[in-house]
């Protein structure tokens, strides 16, 4: 029987806007998007179940495209007083020091706050095998990508490709892919492998880029601050080295993209790579405006990633929203709002099934108490601050009540 989930509005494609409508959902998917109370009625009439969740607003949940949720007991605890080369040694000491306990811990308490907050999908980067024991027993759903890094080092390659012979399947919620670390801390040879795998499998791939300028001027250059930390620099932009290896497509996202060098933000927009953006990490380290005009003007499918507790005040991606508008204020609601939905599920190699209220979409939800009475206003409410998430659905399973 089809379970109808009723609200006071819907908010859809587009900022399609329908007092009174509905949701019906068959097996965990939307069927039918049904656009104001007749259509309800006529549901009811023909046998489906309504569920009226009163006075709230639904909109498809929001997708996180990148956390480390195994992270989150770093919450607080790092601060940036070396800068980012001094804040990666305390984040690897750190992590060193906990236990495979406090790790679960971790990333069960990251899941919930993401839930809590209105994320029903995340792109989980993967570096301690935590999430690939645990992520199918979360409550939202889950991209497991495993972190490969070898550092460039020969030495520590076949262990780092060992990783890709031991890569996990899809469990419930949870889903495979791979995060080759970035086009500075892993080998040709390794990239080369992770492309080859992703492509038989048909796996997402997730890879820090462009993050900091001394990435960008060791690749090139073999000068700055890496150049006495890492081997014989390869003399090429990290988007090159990604092309070369085979990593440039549709299912391919990349991480920060704080700096990419003249032409990048074309050639991602052609070989349709997403660009996942992390404002309250960029606001953590103070960094220089991201450049974000770039990267539209070219066309690039953008989405918002809240990335560790260990660089970030919160696992919010509403927070994540009310900062781009921040630094972005010229940006419509509508478009920001999207990042979050379609331009997240698009990133994580699920632009069909996630962000959407649409036919074929799981059916992952969540219920806003909203002031708005249209789409404008609610877009508004929903981007500039912190709303409040009355109830939270994922697969049509209620997975969050309101506290």
């Amino acid at each position: 029987m089809p379970l109808v989930l009723r609200a006071r509005a819907l908010l859809g494609e587009g900022g399609a806007w329908y007092d009174g409508g509905g949701v019906e959902c068959v097996r965990g998917r939307i069927t039918r998007v049904l656009r104001g109370a007749r259509a309800v009625a006529r549901a009811r009439a023909t046998g489906s179940r309504v569920r009226d969740l009163g006075e709230v607003v639904l909109t498809p949940g929001l997708v996180d495209a990148h956390a480390h949720l195994d992270l989150t007991p770093l919450g607080g605890k790092l601060g940036t007083r070396g800068g980012f080369a001094g804040w990666v040694g305390d984040l690897l000491a750190r992590r060193a020091e906990l236990d495979r306990r406090t790790l679960e811990h971790g990333l069960r308490a990251g899941a919930a706050e993401l839930l809590a907050s209105g994320t029903t999908s995340v792109g989980d980067i993967d570096s301690t095998g935590t999430s690939a024991r645990l992520a199918h027993t979360l409550p939202l759903r889950v991209v497991v990508y495993r972190e490969l890094l070898d550092g460039r080092d020969p030495a520590r390659t076949p262990a780092a490709l060992a990783q890709l012979a031991a890569a996990h399947a899809r469990r419930g919620l949870a889903t495979p892919g791979l995060s080759p670390h970035a086009p500075f801390t892993v080998s040709d040879e390794l990239l080369a492998a992770a492309a080859a795998v992703a492509g038989r499998r048909s796996w997402p791939l997730s890879i820090h880029w462009a993050e900091t300028r001394a990435e960008v001027d060791w690749l090139a250059r073999g000068t700055g601050p890496l150049a006495a930390r890492l081997p014989a620099a390869p003399q090429a932009t990290g988007l090159a080295l990604l092309a070369r290896a085979g990593l440039l497509g549709a299912r391919t996202s990349l991480v920060h993209g704080n700096h990419p060098a003249a032409g990048d933000p074309g050639r991602l927009a052609r070989a349709r790579v997403s660009l996942v953006h992390c404002p309250g990490t960029h606001a953590f380290f103070t960094r220089e405006p991201f450049p974000l005009e770039r990267y539209r003007r070219a066309g690039v499918t953008l989405a918002l990633g809240t990335d560790s507790r260990a660089s970030n005040a919160a696992l919010d991606l509403r927070r994540e929203m009310a900062l781009a508008r921040a630094a972005f204020p010229r940006i419509a609601p509508e478009e920001v709002f999207g990042w979050a939905t379609r331009g997240g599920a698009q990133a994580l190699g699920r632009g069909r099934e996630l962000g959407r209220l649409a036919p074929g979409a799981w059916a992952d939800l969540v219920a806003w108490d909203l002031e708005a009475r249209a789409a404008p206003a609610a877009l508004e409410e929903l981007t500039a601050g912190l709303p409040p998430v009355a109830r939270v659905f994922v697969g049509a399973s209620e997975r969050h009540a309101r506290r």
